[in-house]
């Protein structure tokens, strides 16, 4: 009886020793997860903290950037002049040139046209330019007056194609460095700084190698063109002649047909290091 007595008291003795250790597992992983969730915090916090200091001092960096020229440049004052290979109403290529001058000032854009009717999207492009070149450059104009002064050896210019020039001779104006003025670009230019095809190619092509520039640089793939020409054929009967014109299309690379050195771009940040002059 005995015997049976403490078996009894032994086995009646082991639930509450399982329960005894499944609390203590239960509060020693309560305590586990306060650890965890108190470091993941922490790291979360450490996490953000670096973000935000760390994009405050980029964007101070930047800040910094943009008005280092208003710091250092107290009196700037600068001017770029730069070709731009265009297309007559006629359709005849020809050569006009641009000055673009900043001084101190209160942020203007001042349009000089001597002679030459343009189209009305030359103000549009031009305001595209210099919103592209203040990007390029990370310089902010609002203290400064652009003043552009356009002309040519025509009466009236088509299309808006001149935007590239006009960013990238801003640019270099506002960065105060020296232009290759043997390099000449045509393109229509989008906001985000890229180049789109533009027409005439072939009569700009002709006129800049007319003009003794070195290099061109075209929207990209538009270094083949189509060319048109005419073929007037005659035969001579007893009385009379008969005469047939024919016009033939033929693909041509601009380079070899005219004979002067064709880059194509893609936007203006690659087109400026083909005008800067070190």
């Amino acid at each position: 009886m005995l015997a049976s007595s403490r078996s009894g008291e032994k086995n009646s003795g082991q639930p509450v020793c399982r329960v005894v250790l499944t609390l203590g597992m239960f509060l020693a992983f309560c305590d586990y997860m306060k650890r965890e969730i108190l470091i993941g915090s922490l790291l979360v916090i450490l996490v953000a903290y670096v973000f935000y200091f760390g994009v405050s001092v980029m964007r101070l960096e930047s800040e910094e950037k943009v008005i280092k020229m208003k710091l250092d440049e107290k009196e700037f004052s600068n001017k770029v002049e730069i070709f731009l290979p265009a297309v007559e109403e006629e359709g005849d290529g020809t050569m006009a040139w641009l000055n673009v001058e900043i001084n101190k000032g209160e942020g203007r854009v001042l349009l000089d046209i001597d002679d030459i009717f343009f189209l009305e999207d030359t103000q549009e492009s031009v305001r595209i330019a210099k919103s592209v070149a203040e990007k390029t450059t990370n310089i902010d104009t609002s203290c400064y007056d652009i003043v552009y002064s356009f002309n040519a050896n025509a009466s009236k210019i088509e299309g808006p194609s001149a935007g590239p020039a006009i960013a990238i001779a801003t640019s270099i104006a506002l960065e105060n460095k020296k232009i290759n003025k043997s390099v000449v670009i045509t393109g229509y230019l989008r906001e985000d700084g890229t180049i789109g095809k533009v027409s005439g190619i072939l009569e700009k092509a002709e006129s800049a190698k007319q003009n003794q520039i070195k290099l061109l640089l075209i929207p990209v793939g538009q270094k083949i063109q189509t060319k048109i020409e005419t073929e007037k054929n005659c035969e001579n009967s007893v009385f009379t002649t008969y005469c047939k014109t024919e016009t033939i299309s033929k693909k041509i690379d601009i380079q070899e047909e005219i004979g002067i050195n064709v880059i194509e771009v893609e936007n203006v940040s690659e087109a400026l290091k083909y005008f800067i002059i070190d």
